[in-house]
Parts: C-alpha cells; structure tokens; sequence
C-alpha cells in the first residue's frame, strides 16, 4: 500500500510517536528558511488552496489506521511546506477528528498565516500547535527566514500573540538560532520578552548542532 501525503510515525521529542500528514505534498511556504531541511522553497506565497485535496488525506490516514499498527501519540499535520496553506485546513481537522477521536491532533507552523480567520478556526479545533519564530530583529528575520516582501517579523509576532488570546490547546514555542545569524543579546532579550506575553505551555529552543 502506498502513502503519498502520511508520513511516519517518526520519533518526536515534542511528540511523542507522531504519525505526520503532509498538507501541500511540496516545498510550497511563504518563507525560504536558511535552515529548512526540506531545502529550498520551490514556491513562496501566501495563496491559499487545496494543494493536497482533504479527500485525499484522509483517504491515506484511514487505510494507515486500518493496517492496525497502533496508534500514534499523536497525529501531526506538517510536511514538505507550510499546512496552513492547504484551504482545507478545516476539512482535513474534521476527518482527523471522525478517523482517530482520541488522537491528539496537532500542527507544526511558522506563524506566518496565524491572522487569517479560516485558520484560527481550524486551529482552535487542534490539541497542539507548534509555532515557530526565530527574531524580532526585522534584519535577521528577513536573513534568516527569507519571507515574501510583505511578512515581517513584527506581524507575525503580533499574530501569534493575538492567536494565543483565543486557543485554549497546548501551544509549544519553537526558536531556531544559527550563530552569527539571530543569536544576538538583542533578538535573545526580544524572544525573552515576547514569551513572557505569549505564555506558551512550553518553549523549545534549538541549534543547527
């Protein structure tokens, strides 16, 4: 049996044993991380469709859960690129939720479309998200993150905070620090900061090493 868009289940030190589903079936994000081990974005925006169709997913995850291999800790909606592009977002959380009702579901994102409406609502219906956002020093984000024109890191940042406003799931930050790149006292002081005001119920921070 062949398995286009689920993945895993892989090890997770966030996680647990997470079965992934890849929502955009490609490098399709709105950033171009120097760090992506994915490798370089083919194509950045911000237009939402339905890059891998619901139907298809959730085909794939209910022939995985009938092999009766077990059920993961959790089952994670990720990928190549960023889920949150995929329009069908809120149909993919509803299969998730009829196919695996005690699986916790969570959502791997860079923050970057946590402002547009359809996907609050498909988040708010998640157990899990793990954001990420790696400065607050505009100049390092735009180095390191390398997002379209009309991203900024002071958007995002308030995004994420006025997402986490209204999510009553777990929210576990992720940073990212590359030397020389957004390891400056600034940025550091700025994250310090900012999770002070996010209250997230875990930070991870993390190193190409």
């Amino acid at each position: 049996m062949r398995f286009d868009f689920v993945f895993g289940p892989v090890r997770s030190g966030r996680l647990g044993r997470s079965l992934g589903l890849d929502l955009v079936g490609e490098k399709i994000c709105p950033m171009d991380c120097l760090y992506c081990e994915v490798g370089r974005t083919r194509i950045k925006t911000l237009e939402r469709k339905p890059y891998v169709p619901a139907k298809r997913v959730l085909a794939e995850l209910s022939d995985w859960l009938e092999l009766g291999l077990g059920l993961p800790d959790h089952i994670t909606l990720g990928g190549q690129g960023e889920p949150t592009l995929n329009s069908e977002l809120g149909l993919v959380v509803a299969g998730v939720r009829a196919l695996a009702p005690t699986v916790p579901l969570a959502v791997l994102t860079n923050s970057v479309l946590l402002g547009n409406p359809d996907v609050i609502e498909a988040l708010n219906r998640c157990d899990v998200i793990l954001p990420s956002l790696d400065s607050l020093v505009e100049e390092e984000f735009q180095r390191l993150n390398r997002p379209l024109a009309s991203v900024t890191a002071a958007g995002v940042a308030a995004d994420l905070l006025a997402f986490r406003q209204g999510y009553a799931g777990k929210l576990s930050l992720e940073v990212l620090l590359v030397r020389g790149v957004n390891d400056s006292q600034e940025n550091l002081a700025l994250l310090s900061e900012f999770a002070r005001s996010l209250q997230p119920d875990r930070v991870d921070v993390e190193t190409m090493t």
